[in-house]
This record gives structure tokens, C-alpha cells and sequence, in this order.
């Protein structure tokens, strides 16, 4: 089996549930962390609608700091929803606006995944921001994951000559070739398993934004040395780098092991730092 036959673990749904999802998810949040400002999406990406969950008031995403938010590699938006309601959270109730999309074939989206249609429905999420009087200055591109490609892409390449301000990457993954020489005890090119590339690695070399990086040091799913090696390659000066104690990947993963409030200080702290 090749490696693009599981880096897409996705599903096509008729709704979602969001706090009502009963499926087996990394955490659930308390009421405490609830959130009303709530507004279903579809998006233009190229041939094909891709849809997405906006948490704030769109009337004042013009002033707002937004973090565009791109998940891992499993299901839909549900499996996620916690995750977006926690930065909604994240300094107090919606200080911070929160875009999540789900890439196309996930959810409600259309079409099939693939890695340059991950790079073109994150631009449609940029896109929509931007139409919608955001302003690139404003806007945080946050990776979880999978995720950490399409957001490391558009720092490193914009849309339109725009860049996002800042870049958050949580357990990501250096590139499929440094995932296959890990992984395998005879030496060869990741090409034999896989077509995909997602080279945070080397796009990384592009980015001079503020960048903040956390992983679990016990991750067992996508090892602490992917992140070393994209933090080895940054080549900004502004940066926060954590590596999380006893953390693993999804379930007991960086929020949960930081204790969600440590989580919510650190990345505001991030967010409103002049850099």
C-alpha cells in the first residue's frame, strides 16, 4: 500500500453535528467553553464548493485578528470542532475570530483530496477573508497536523502577493521523504511510496513571519524530529518554539497536555507580542 492511500482518511457527510458529534474525538470541552457566533460557509475553490465554519462576527472582521485554521488528516470539521472552539476562545469569547475548512472530499466538501487541491482550498479560505474586508496583516495561519502543509504553503507562497502574519504549526510533519527515511528500514526515495511531497521542510526556508511551533516530545504518530527539522530550516528571528512534556499526537496531544488555559495563554501571547 502507498502512502497516499492513508494520507487522506476523509468522509462525506449530509450535516454537521459539531457539539452534538458522539463519534470518538481527542477531547470535549465543558460549557464553559461554548460559543454562539457560529456561521456555515460554502467556498469557491476552484471547480469545486468546499465548505467551512466561520466563529466570530463577520460584521467586524475587518478589525479583527483571525486564525485560519487547517486540520489533520481524519474525517470532517466534527472531528475538529473542539479544537475551533477552543482558539475561539483563546484571550476571552471570540478575541480572536476562527475560519476551519474542511478540504475537498471532506464533509461537506466537493471533490476528491489531494495535495495540490489542500494548497488551492486554503487560498479559498485567504480568499474569502480577504473579500470579506479582512486584511492579510490580520490573519494566522494555524496547522495541526496534515494541516501544517497547506498552512506552511501559504506562508511561503501567499495568494496574490498576500501573506498571512503569522504561522503556527502544531505537531507537524517535515515532508513525506523525511516520514519514509524514518520509517523504513532499507533506503529509498520516498517516491517509492508515495507521489505526495507536503515539504514543510524546504517551503519553510520562505518564511520570515513570526512562527510558533508545539509538539509533544512522546508524539508516536508524526515523531517530535518532523518539527525539529522544519525549525531547523526557519530562517526568521521572531519565534516561539515548545516542546510539550509527556504530549502525544491527537488524544493526550499538546492542548491537553499543556491544560487548555497554559494552551490559550501561550497562543495569545503569541498573537499579540510585537514582533
Amino acid at each position: 500500500m502507498k502512502l497516499d492511500d492513508i494520507a487522506f482518511i476523509n468522509e462525506s457527510i449530509n450535516e454537521y453535528q459539531l457539539d452534538d458529534y458522539d463519534d470518538d474525538i481527542d477531547f470535549r470541552l465543558d460549557s464553559s467553553y461554548s460559543v454562539e457566533d457560529i456561521h456555515f460557509l460554502t467556498l469557491n475553490s476552484e471547480e469545486f464548493e468546499i465548505a467551512a465554519i466561520y466563529i466570530g462576527n463577520i460584521n467586524t472582521i475587518s478589525s479583527d485578528t483571525i486564525i485560519l485554521y487547517s486540520h489533520g488528516q481524519s474525517l470532517h470539521i466534527d472531528y475538529y470542532w473542539q479544537r475551533a472552539k477552543l482558539l475561539a476562545n483563546c484571550g476571552s469569547k471570540n478575541r480572536f475570530g476562527v475560519l476551519m475548512y474542511d478540504y475537498r472530499g471532506y464533509g461537506l466538501s466537493e471533490g476528491s483530496p489531494t495535495e495540490n487541491g489542500m494548497y488551492s482550498d486554503i487560498r479559498a479560505a485567504f480568499k474569502w477573508l480577504i473579500d470579506n474586508g479582512s486584511s492579510a496583516e490580520r490573519i494566522v495561519s494555524y496547522g495541526f497536523s496534515l494541516g501544517s502543509a497547506p498552512a506552511t504553503d501559504l506562508m511561503a507562497f501567499g495568494h496574490d502577493s498576500q501573506f498571512p502574519s503569522r504561522l503556527i504549526l502544531e505537531s507537524p510533519f517535515a515532508s513525506t521523504n523525511f516520514i519514509a527515511q524514518e520509517s523504513t528500514i532499507i533506503d529509498v526515495p520516498a517516491s517509492f511510496i508515495t507521489t505526495l511531497e507536503f515539504d514543510n521542510t524546504e517551503k519553510i526556508k520562505l518564511v520570515r513571519q513570526p512562527f510558533m511551533w508545539l509538539h509533544g516530545i512522546k508524539d508516536d504518530y508524526v515523531a517530535i524530529t518532523n518539527g525539529e527539522a522544519i525549525v531547523a530550516n526557519y530562517a526568521g528571528v521572531d519565534s516561539s518554539y515548545i516542546r510539550v512534556v509527556g504530549a502525544n499526537h491527537g488524544k493526550n496531544g499538546v492542548p491537553q497536555t499543556m491544560g487548555f488555559d497554559i494552551y490559550l495563554s501561550e497562543i495569545e501571547t503569541f498573537l499579540t507580542s510585537d514582533n
